[in-house]
């Protein structure tokens, strides 16, 4: 196999671009035209840029670009580029078997009023032959064969392989948070339900604001640019990512631009980013390293498949900045679990794939949880699968209709395939050379843990999640509440969940009540954080001091789930005394509201004379009688909600009260609010 390498005719050379500048045409309108002059192998991404200058009527409302290979074919004709005010760029990819020599690439922008044409000329040069892999070493084999309708695939310039027959997909792609990194956010009770996501006004308790990462977080994400703050384009679908998994890729380093600094140790180091374009866009390209020897982009894209457990897990067992970090109930051998880790994922349990639950109509994929903002589609639930009575026992299946989730009793722990992140502290830097690439970076120091018994909180399905600019107050203790699940005792929608409760240290000021979002990539290359908040300050203009807070985030515990044969017994949570201590038992019912109730609850006399019964059989008693848990389990009601003879008559005409009134008025299905109030 030849590689092939770009050497540019042309007369100027500035910043590592070739450009071409003849104004032989009209002075008032011209373009200016440039390509990369940096060497492209196989695979390799060249960017072609197109410049209107002069008197242009802005913005441009076409740009696109030819090009002509050596044999003067034609290897794209028209193609639309990427328009950024008088900016036109175009990525393209020289596939493998092109032929060497002089090549052509010709522009044609167009304003309102006029087009402007242009040819520039390059050189495609042949280099060396790269020896073949040793004949001893195995064949290539891509586990899902080629796919007939892509045979046809004889070279690969990009996601334009995939569009040319996929136009629907990948406009829906373009939709979608995966792309986007933003979303609409009706689940959030701290918003409007306006668009916002990682991508727009995200900060989390892991890598904080993923935006001031130089594309460290960027590097598994679907798109190919890298850059989710610009609107992305149909070049920018990088379908590979989700559809083989074989394919790896990478940023083209910008070897022009290091940057050097000295860590808080004194030590000089110096960092090479992603090379950007003059919109900021990032250029990613196969890297071939990391793919089985012999591989091409051909063979690449003639055996895509659909998402397989590997896809998703590629970035989402590793979010945070290592495998099992983040959500502590996946990581990336969640891909082949055991049953006793994920019996649904397991291959000799339901051997589910993500998608079965995880269903993608159009690209948008549910499932929320309750640390993320945006909402796209409607998430997985238990009975997708499982009827609303799964158990034999009536008294399981009340469980299961009432206000225990089934993750509850069926994910006794979560990290029970490697250790996850609890907490994360920036003022205690720790080397760790696989960040930024492999260039090594300083992280907060992290406590993990594995096999770890959830905490367990209410949850109705809304969340409040902090985004960059709001104001937010520490608690009682001191800790800022970054994910909160909305949730409270007995209201009819909301059902006991398992968490994960992680902590980490944020940069606050007590002036405008804001987290500041560092810019981590500060504290990675110098292990100073107060260095990165500083920067921070700085871009958005705040002035003043700051203090570091505790800060948490709740994250549902949803994956994971056990055989059901370590499914708790009745004793594992309840003594049957019905006021179990938080403590003995799995489930803190103290803490989650369960005994708060009534003296006149407690003492059995609101309703009726006091009576002697087991607690079980009390229990079921009131529940046969369709009495509401919330008739009980509440806090001591503090008045009515209008006077007595108001209220009363609001219903039907004044009586008198007796003192069988209350359990009628029980009986009837009020619920206590109904005629009274709490604090």
């Amino acid at each position: 196999m030849k590689q092939i390498v770009i050497a540019l005719s042309v007369a100027l050379l500035m910043n590592g671009m070739s450009y071409a500048d003849d104004r032989d045409g009209d002075q008032r309108r011209y373009i200016k035209m440039s390509t990369t002059a940096a060497g492209a192998v196989p695979g390799e991404s060249v960017q072609f840029q197109c410049a209107a200058g002069g008197d242009w009527r802005l913005p441009l409302i076409s740009a696109q670009i030819t090009i002509i290979d050596a044999a003067r074919e034609k290897v794209q004709e028209k193609k639309n580029m990427r328009i950024d005010g008088r900016i036109s760029n175009y990525d393209y990819v020289i596939p493998a078997d092109s032929p060497s020599g002089e090549w052509n690439y010709k522009c044609e922008i167009k304003d309102r009023k006029e087009t402007v044409r242009k040819e520039a000329r390059f050189t495609v040069a042949e280099a060396l032959a790269i020896d073949p892999p040793p004949a001893e070493e195995p064949p290539v084999v891509y586990k899902d064969g080629p796919i007939s309708a892509h045979n046809t695939i004889t070279a690969y310039d990009g996601p334009a392989t995939c569009i040319v027959c996929h136009q629907n997909e990948a406009a829906e792609m373009l939709d979608s948070l995966h792309m986007q990194w933003s979303g609409p956010t009706p689940d959030l009770t701290n918003t409007n339900g306006e668009e916002l996501g990682k991508g727009v006004g995200g900060i989390n308790t892991f890598c904080t604001y993923a935006m001031s990462s130089k594309g460290a977080c960027f590097s598994c994400h679907v798109r190919a640019d890298g850059n989710a703050p610009d609107s992305p384009q149909p070049e920018d679908v990088d379908c590979l990512m989700c559809h083989n998994d074989t394919y790896q890729r990478k940023f083209v380093a910008d070897e022009a631009n290091p940057v050097t600094v000295t860590d808080y140790l004194g030590k000089v180091k110096t960092y090479v980013f992603g090379k950007e374009d003059a919109q900021g866009n990032y250029t990613t390209i196969p890297d071939f390293a990391k793919m089985p020897a012999g591989t091409t982009m051909v063979n690449i894209a003639r055996t895509v498949h659909m998402p397989t457990n590997t896809s998703c897990l590629r970035c989402h067992a590793t979010a945070g900045g290592g495998d099992w970090v983040k959500r502590g109930d996946m990581g990336l051998n969640s891909a082949n679990a055991t049953v006793a880790q994920d019996v649904h994922l397991a291959k000799d349990g339901a051997n589910l794939s993500c998608v079965d639950c995880h269903s993608a109509l159009n690209h948008k994929i549910g499932g929320r949880g309750i640390d993320l903002r945006q909402t796209e589609a409607e998430g997985p639930t238990c009975q997708s699968c499982h009827n609303d009575a799964p158990h034999s026992s009536a008294t399981l299946n009340r469980h299961a209709q009432g206000q225990v989730s089934c993750q509850v009793c069926h994910i006794r722990e979560y990290a029970k395939g490697g250790a996850t992140e609890m907490s994360r502290d920036w003022s205690n830097p720790v080397w760790n050379p696989a960040f930024c690439s492999g260039q090594g970076g300083f992280v907060g120091e992290e406590v993990k843990a594995a096999n770890v018994k959830p905490e367990y909180v209410w949850f109705d399905g809304t969340s409040s999640v902090y985004n960059i600019g709001e104001t937010i107050t520490p608690d009682e203790s001191g800790v800022v509440h970054m994910a909160k699940a909305n949730g409270r005792p007995f209201d009819g929608k909301s059902v006991i969940v398992p968490i994960k409760r992680h902590y980490s240290s944020m940069p606050w000021q007590e002036t405008t009540g804001q987290i500041i979002p560092p810019v981590i990539m500060w504290m990675f290359m110098t292990g100073d954080f107060d260095v990165a908040v500083q920067k921070s300050m700085e871009e958005q203009g705040m002035g003043g001091s700051y203090s570091i807070v505790e800060a948490d985030a709740e994250m549902l515990i949803t994956h994971g789930v056990d055989p059901k044969e370590k499914a708790p017994s009745c004793v594992e949570c309840h003594n049957s005394s019905g006021s179990t201590p938080d403590g003995t038992g799995m489930v803190p019912f103290d803490a989650l509201g369960y005994h708060t109730v009534p003296a006149a609850v407690s003492s059995c006399t609101l309703c009726h004379e006091r009576k002697s019964m087991q607690w079980e059989s009390m229990h079921q008693s009131h529940r046969q009688d369709d009495i509401s848990c919330a008739s009980c389990h509440t806090s001591e009601p503090t008045g009515l909600i209008k006077a007595q003879n108001v209220l009363c008559s609001s219903c039907h005409g004044n009586k008198s009260w007796k003192s069988e009134g209350h359990k009628k008025h029980i009986d009837k299905g009020l619920d206590c609010v109904s005629c009274h109030t709490f604090s």
